[in-house]
C-alpha cells in the first residue's frame, strides 16, 4: 500500500527542521568566526624600540694658592727677603713675592697683615703693588695699597677687594715696608714681626 502524503503536512516539518538545521549551521558558524576574530586581535603585537644616551666624565676642579712655590700651610713660608735691621725714620725695604694658583679653576684672594704687639707698629707703613724691587723701594705697576699702618696686636687690610688669578696663572706683588719719617724717639730699639695671611676662595 502505497503511502499517502497529505500536502501542506510533513514538508512543513521537514522544511522547519531544515531551517532550524540551516540556522543553527549559521549562527554557529557566525560564532565561530566571532572567536577567531577575537584570537586574532589577540596575537596582534605592537612595536617598540629603546635607545641609551652616556653623558660624559663629571670632575671637580681645584684652587691651590702658593707663595713663590711653596704651600705656606700649615708652615708659613719664610719671606726672608722682607726684613731690616737698624732701620731709623725714613728708611724702607721692599721685597718682591709671587702669588701662585697652581689648581686648575680661578680663584680670587685677599690679604691682611697681622702684626705682634708693639707700639713701633703704626709707624711701619706698608705698601704693595704689581711693580719691581730693587731691594728698597718698589716701583712701577699697579699701586694696590699705600703706606697702610701695621695695627700693634691686630691686623691690617692690604687687599679687601680680592684679586683674580686663572688656574695655572700667578701674579708677583712687590711689599715695601717704611719707617715713618716721623717716628718718635720712643721706639728706638723695638723690634716688630708680622705676618701677610692670604685667602684665596673661587670665583
Amino acid at each position: 500500500m502505497s503511502r499517502h502524503i497529505v500536502p501542506g503536512s510533513r514538508p512543513r516539518v521537514g522544511a522547519r527542521v531544515r531551517a532550524v538545521l540551516t540556522g543553527s549551521r549559521t549562527r554557529a558558524v557566525a560564532s565561530l568566526g566571532i572567536v577567531l576574530g577575537l584570537g586574532a586581535i589577540g596575537t596582534l603585537a605592537a612595536w617598540s624600540d629603546t635607545a641609551v644616551a652616556t653623558s660624559g666624565t663629571f670632575s671637580t676642579g681645584t684652587i691651590n694658592l702658593k707663595l713663590n712655590g711653596n704651600e705656606g700651610n700649615p708652615t708659613a713660608y719664610d719671606f726672608a727677603t722682607l726684613t731690616k735691621t737698624n732701620m731709623l725714620p725714613g728708611n724702607s725695604v721692599a721685597a718682591a713675592l709671587p702669588v701662585q694658583n697652581t689648581g686648575t679653576v680661578p680663584f680670587s684672594y685677599a690679604l691682611y697683615a697681622a702684626a705682634t704687639s708693639s707700639t713701633l707698629a703704626p709707624y711701619l707703613k706698608v705698601t704693595v703693588s704689581t711693580g719691581t724691587s730693587n731691594g728698597t723701594v718698589c716701583s712701577g705697576g699697579e699701586a694696590i695699597a699705600t703706606d697702610i699702618p701695621l695695627v700693634s696686636g691686630g691686623v691690617a687690610d692690604l687687599i679687601s677687594t680680592a684679586r683674580p688669578v686663572s688656574g695655572q696663572g700667578s701674579e708677583t706683588l712687590c711689599f715695601q715696608v717704611k719707617l715713618d719719617p716721623a717716628a718718635p724717639t720712643s721706639v728706638q730699639g723695638m723690634n716688630l714681626a708680622t705676618s701677610f695671611n692670604f685667602s684665596a676662595t673661587t670665583v
